[in-house]
């Protein structure tokens, strides 16, 4: 069987240290308040109803924001926890700018330097590096998590016995 790759994806389920995460589960291009700079804090997410299947093979982790900040803003860096380790932070595809536009951090190939099962994907949480912000504000709108894996089924060695029938 050829491998294939699926996705499972969810939106902020919980946060905290910010009272407006909640809003960040729609894309509806607005910017969220609060705004926030390098003195907001550390910023966790919790993620919801990935349903990754028993046994798959997890292949990445990518989390997706939209958003947009000041010409003087760098996007922070984010870490991803699966429960008992957080990686190092990882910077984004791409800087905000004034104008709304998705950045990625990580990939379809990405492991953030962790290991994964699919509990550990399904419970996945980030942390948002707010002190990597040089300087500037920053709105977000949408924050996604997606999960790349594999359900591939390889076949094991073993033996085949074949019977003859008799009269057949």
């Amino acid at each position: 069987m050829p491998n294939s790759t699926s996705v499972a994806t969810a939106t902020n389920a919980a946060g905290t240290s910010i009272g407006a995460i909640s809003a960040w589960a729609t894309s509806d291009n607005t910017r969220n308040n609060p705004s926030f700079t390098s003195l907001t804090g550390d910023i966790d997410i919790e993620f919801g109803n990935l349903n990754v299947p028993a046994g798959a093979t997890i292949t990445g982790l990518e989390l997706t924001v939209e958003g947009q900040g000041n010409n003087f803003a760098a996007t922070p860096e984010i870490a991803l926890s699966n429960g008992s380790s957080t990686s190092s932070g990882i910077a984004p595809s791409a800087a905000f700018n004034k104008s709304d536009q998705v950045v990625t951090y990580g990939s379809s190939t990405e492991l953030w330097g962790l290991s994964w099962t699919p509990t550990t994907a399904n419970a996945v949480s980030a942390t948002i590096k707010v002190s990597t912000i040089l300087s500037g504000v920053l709105f977000w709108d949408f924050v996604q998590m997606t999960v790349y894996y594999d359900t591939s089924v390889t076949a094991s060695n073993g033996t085949i016995k074949l019977l003859a029938s008799a009269g057949k």
